[in-house]
């Protein structure tokens, strides 16, 4: 099937917004630019609109930054001549600095003085997105680069890890022509299910052969990986052991980690200390932590009730693993909106979420969330000036010396003061 039938049977009902950039050197001015940019493109057949501004967007300069529309139920062929166009203008305008951006739903691709890398670019592109594996495209240059430098590739929902390594080899020989030779970076994707990120190389092989040895004796759900560096997502903790044991017996020269729905990695952890602790606190203690979350340096643990935050952060704090970290947080109920919530050094926690507890049993108080650097409460209804400032001396525990207290209403207003 020809290019044209491609992009017409994909793409015929979709508006066409295409990204393309060029980075070029002029001697003209900002406004003369654009008026140029204007004459060329203002009844071209295949834009459908643009948006122009000086190309580092501070007024009073010069240079050219041109967001272009290509027009909707664009043609391969059409796009690919357009690209040619534009790459045209470029080569005519001796340029400081012009970055031009034709939008389009499905691809973005950079355009550059020169013409064959430029529709080639644009013609690989096309090819890429035509793939129904692949969602969407964006071919990228470093800045004065001329060639394609990078490549950002999100996975449809039929993607998978299988076909993210199989781009992961084939797309650099694919752009070959049009990188010149460049180390290309990839970033392949499909929300939280697959990442692979980082410079094409071999090293991707020693990723798909970890993943193959793991996902097929036990559920992996998610896979992240960079050079030097993979984390599987199990879909349970208690598949740990026999994961960290296939993916030792492989021998590849990679770092590898595993995530689970009981504990999340932030970037670079391990998740070991917060294993650790959570292994040496007595069962009974941590039946009620729904998850954790940890970088290494802090943990969070995620709790349904102020009781359980209260038990569980007493025997966090009693525990000499615990001072593997800076500091531990106990949260109750929702992340973003906590009833209660809790970051204090190990040794503190369990007295500062004890004396919290307290004082959310006053019916009055709705949240309260405390860290080393300041508290806050919030009481419902509409508390006068003193109702609220009655309240602050029953915070100078919670949080360190000079740190900020608040006692605010619920919409948002309230008093402060130091911590004494």
């Amino acid at each position: 099937m020809g290019a044209t039938s491609q992009w017409a049977r994909r793409f015929g009902a979709i508006g066409a917004v295409v990204a393309v950039t060029a980075v070029l050197l002029t001697a003209c001015s900002g406004s003369a630019l654009h008026a140029d940019f204007r004459a060329a493109f203002a009844e071209d057949d295949a834009v459908g609109g643009f948006e122009l501004s000086t190309a580092d967007n501070m007024p009073f300069t010069d240079g050219l930054s041109a967001e272009v529309r290509a027009r909707d139920g664009a043609s391969a062929d059409e796009l690919v001549a357009l690209v040619g166009r534009l790459s045209e203008f470029a080569r005519e305008h001796d340029a400081d600095d012009v970055r031009i951006t034709v939008e389009a739903a499905d691809l973005t691709v950079p355009v550059f003085a020169d013409a064959e890398i430029s529709t080639g670019a644009m013609a690989r592109g096309l090819d890429l997105v035509d793939d129904d594996r692949v969602d969407s495209v964006v071919l990228s240059a470093r800045t004065e680069a001329k060639v394609v430098t990078a490549v950002s590739i999100r996975l449809s929902d039929a993607g998978s890890p299988v076909a993210a390594f199989d781009l992961a080899r084939t797309v650099p020989v694919l752009l070959d022509d049009v990188t010149g030779g460049a180390n290309l970076h990839l970033t392949i994707a499909a929300e939280d299910r697959v990442r692979i990120d980082g410079n094409a190389g071999v090293w991707v092989d020693g990723v798909e052969q970890v993943w193959h040895a793991v996902s097929n004796e036990v559920p992996v759900t998610g896979l992240r990986a960079e050079p030097g560096r993979l984390k599987l997502t199990l879909a349970t903790e208690a598949d740990l052991a026999a994961a960290q044991a296939l993916s030792a017996a492989t021998a590849v020269a990679l770092v590898v980690v595993f995530a689970s729905p009981l504990v999340l990695l932030g970037a670079d952890a391990s998740g070991d200390s917060a294993r650790t602790l959570l292994g040496a606190v007595a069962p009974a203690d941590v039946s009620g932590v729904r998850n954790v979350w940890t970088d290494d340096d802090r943990t969070e643990f995620f709790v349904d009730s102020v009781a359980q935050a209260t038990t569980t952060a007493a025997a966090l704090s009693a525990r000499p693993e615990s001072v593997a970290f800076t500091t531990l947080t106990v949260t109750v109920g929702d992340p973003d909106e906590p009833s209660l919530s809790v970051s204090a050094a190990p040794s503190r926690l369990g007295d500062i979420v004890a004396s919290a507890g307290d004082l959310l049993a006053d019916g009055d108080v709705t949240s309260l969330v405390s860290t080393p650097r300041g508290t806050t409460l919030v009481l419902a209804g509409d508390a006068t000036e003193a109702e609220l400032e009655s309240r602050l001396s029953a915070l100078s525990g919670l949080a360190d010396e000079g740190s900020r207290l608040c006692v605010n209403r619920p919409d948002g207003t309230g008093v402060c003061a130091a911590a004494p």
